[in-house]
């Protein structure tokens, strides 16, 4: 069973709440959701809509609707196009929408129509309970979701609401066939979250203990979520290099500490990012990448930024960049990466695109990392030298105060003890230590750096973040393709070789113009020489998502 429901409508009409009240309810009732939500920043009467998948099986982003709930005639009008013709879709709408787009001369004649009076404000409500009716939902389900989402709001509220639930389930003429069936309980209810909240409570559920920001969309909800949760400090600053600073501060003290940005705000960060691996602080950053060039389309997702996260400043030195493929994976990721920043005392970038900071999906299980700082030294003594050489290029770490402890952290490069030095032995030294730190990565973490689903197929699809979500419904279904989730950007792994050998074709699918994850991994690896192997690509740069149809038009035909 597949179904896609759009609500649509005008920042400030309800949308957002809308919609989740409609994905929970299905989500109760043990359906798996895949959300998108895609908005102008236009902050009123703008294009915008928010898309729940459901199924009963796998979940993937659709490019067509079935049903489409219209808030407003702007909204009505402008996802016309996306309704599946072929299968006459539904609309369900205020009547006086209706009229009004009839009066301009817009035919409905190709869709079914659920249409309603509505003499006041309460417009949602009545959509909701028009799409309950029509598709059975039960009313008690609906009931509680809309006691959880108005409970803010008081009890006069909450009864009004519940009085039009009533009188549309007893009294509204359903006047057209309902195709899809009746939904009722399928399986154990779910749960469902987004991207950015599992980022920000991975981390906290690892000790996380500082958070900056500046707001930039689409990483700010994980401010959000981080003041929501109480937890910790935090700081929102007057602009990025401050939050970056604030936050190698806080590392100094000892204290975890993460910061969160999309590309503009990420470029004003760079300086700090080469500080901190010069001073060999450990730093965890969230990067939320957004369409680029420049702060156009900011609401918008692509993945311009993977380049700018391999390479986030000057060069001739080694980090850590990680990406996320579900939002599972970005909970447990979040808490390794505060980990993997302590005990390599570098930067680690958590990478993710808007579609996987936004979209919402149901969640299973949530697993976090065990709890591991690295050299971190509790009774120093008196010779004690925080940028000692080792043979695996890591120095021990003490939090500050400690007696004996004393130390330099600079900019500048430094002996073992943190004096500026312009010796050309110390500095040869110095290089060589910071960059022997990621050596054997893997062996030493006993991990792989990705996924792969349906081994043995000829045909590999790979690609990244939110995208694996339709690719790994693709696949079930056409099983001569297989697919490698990337997790580890930086360093890569290795073995990924070996997984392509033998294949007949690789194709990278990214939401970029320049193929930047096609450009890295076939240079890193050298797939140019692997023998009988055809690399090619699907490529997107129109600021929607990979939808399934996407997947099937360009490798079935």
């Amino acid at each position: 069973m597949k179904l896609n429901i759009r609500v649509a409508g005008s920042a400030g009409l309800g949308m957002n709440s809308t919609a989740d009240i409609i994905a929970d309810v299905f989500a109760s009732l043990g359906y798996n959701i895949l959300g998108d939500i895609e908005y102008v920043s236009v902050i009123k009467w703008g294009v915008n809509y928010f898309d729940i998948n459901i199924s009963d099986d796998l979940s993937s982003l659709s490019k067509y609707v079935d049903i489409l709930v219209a808030l407003d005639d702007k909204n009505l009008r402008a996802n016309l196009a996306d309704l599946k013709l072929w299968k006459k879709s539904f609309i369900i709408a205020n009547n006086k929408w209706i009229k009004k787009l009839g009066e301009e001369n817009i035919s409905f004649s190709e869709y079914n129509l659920l249409g309603i009076d509505i003499s006041d404000s309460y417009d949602n409500t009545y959509l909701i309970s028009v799409l309950a009716k029509f598709l059975g939902l039960p009313q008690n389900i609906l009931e509680e979701q809309i006691e959880k989402v108005f409970k803010r709001k008081g009890e006069e509220v909450i009864a009004k609401n519940k009085s039009i639930f009533a009188t549309i389930f007893s009294d509204y003429n359903l006047s057209v066939f309902n195709p899809f069936g009746k939904f009722s309980q399928i399986q154990e209810s779910k749960k469902i979250s987004y991207g950015n909240k599992m980022v920000a409570y991975g981390a906290l559920d690892n000790k996380l203990g500082y958070y900056s920001a500046y707001p930039m969309t689409p990483s700010s909800t994980i401010l959000t979520e981080i003041i929501n949760s109480k937890k910790i400090n935090y700081l929102q600053a007057e602009d990025e290099i401050a939050v970056v600073n604030s936050a190698l501060w806080a590392s100094f003290t000892g204290t975890r500490a993460m910061v969160g940005t999309s590309g503009g705000g990420f470029a004003l960060m760079t300086e700090a990012i080469s500080f901190a691996i010069q001073a060999e602080i450990p730093l965890t950053m969230v990067l939320v990448a957004r369409a680029w060039p420049s702060t156009w389309t900011p609401t918008f997702g692509e993945q311009w930024d993977l380049n700018f996260a391999l390479s986030p400043s000057f060069w001739d030195f080694d980090h850590i960049v990680l990406c996320p493929s579900s939002l599972e994976n970005g909970y447990y990721l979040a808490s390794q990466a505060l980990n993997l920043a302590e005990k390599y005392q570098t930067v680690v970038i958590i990478l993710i695109d808007k579609q996987f900071a936004e979209g919402k999906a149901s969640i299973g299980e949530l697993k976090t990392a065990p709890y591991e700082r690295g050299k971190f030294v509790e009774n120093p003594t008196s010779d004690y030298a925080r940028y000692a050489l080792s043979e695996d290029g890591i120095s021990p770490m003490v939090e500050i105060g400690k007696r004996w402890g004393e130390f330099i952290a600079t900019s500048y490069e430094h002996d073992e003890y943190g004096a500026t030095t312009e010796d050309s032995l110390v500095k040869k030294k110095m290089t060589e230590k910071r960059w022997k730190k990621l050596e054997n990565f893997y062996k030493k973490e006993g991990i792989h750096g990705y996924e792969v689903i349906n081994k043995d197929a000829k045909k590999m699809i790979i690609t990244t973040s939110f995208i694996s979500y339709t690719a790994r419904e693709f696949v079930k279904n056409n099983p001569e393709f297989g697919v490698i989730i990337i997790h580890f950007l930086k360093p890569l792994d290795a073995r990924l070789l070996e997984e392509l050998k033998g294949k007949e074709e690789v194709i990278f699918v990214e939401y970029n113009y320049s193929w930047q994850l096609e450009n890295y991994i076939v240079k890193e690896l050298w797939l140019k020489f692997v023998d009988g192997l055809k690399i090619s690509h699907m490529r997107k740069y129109d600021l929607m998502p990979f939808y399934y149809e996407d997947f099937e038009e360009g490798l079935i035909g």
